[in-house]
């Protein structure tokens, strides 16, 4: 999607998502909860079969214990999602919950109590209207028998 970026930046970027992807396998994994919108898994970018992996991949995560997956359905209509994707991020006390917004130029970070509520709350209400994850997963499961 960053046309602006080189392969080489991109690949940085790839390297960087994986790293952290990686802490969800630690054991002292943090806790994951996912809302992922069904037109992001629909989208093929490439050959189906990159699509097809990822679908594996995510198959593969459902018995982490620390990771909840959810799909959000087309039927659900329209959210408050659509505004764009965020990341919640809960610490241990002092330190603040935190809201995490990429856009297209730069990453904005709201600490904000009253900012990281409305995010709270349009969560809870993905959450809410989102498919529960053993739904998820046979959803899952058949669009990757579709490819």
């Amino acid at each position: 999607m960053r046309v602006d970026l080189d392969a080489k930046q991109v690949d940085a970027l790839v390297d960087v998502r994986m790293e952290r992807q990686a802490l969800l396998a630690r054991e002292d994994a943090p806790k994951l909860w996912a809302v992922i919108d069904e037109a992001a898994l629909r989208r093929i970018s490439g050959a189906p079969a990159v699509l097809k992996g990822q679908l594996e991949h995510l198959l593969d995560l459902e018995p982490r214990t620390n990771i909840t997956l959810q799909l959000l359905p087309f039927d659900a209509g329209f959210h408050p999602g659509l505004y764009g994707s965020f990341m919640l991020m809960g610490f241990p006390e002092p330190n603040p919950d935190v809201v995490w917004v990429e856009n297209l130029t730069n990453s904005v970070y709201f600490e904000g109590s009253e900012d990281v509520r409305r995010y709270i709350e349009v969560f809870d209400h993905l959450r809410a209207t989102a498919l529960g994850p053993p739904e998820t997963r046979s959803r899952i499961k058949s669009m990757h028998k579709e490819l």
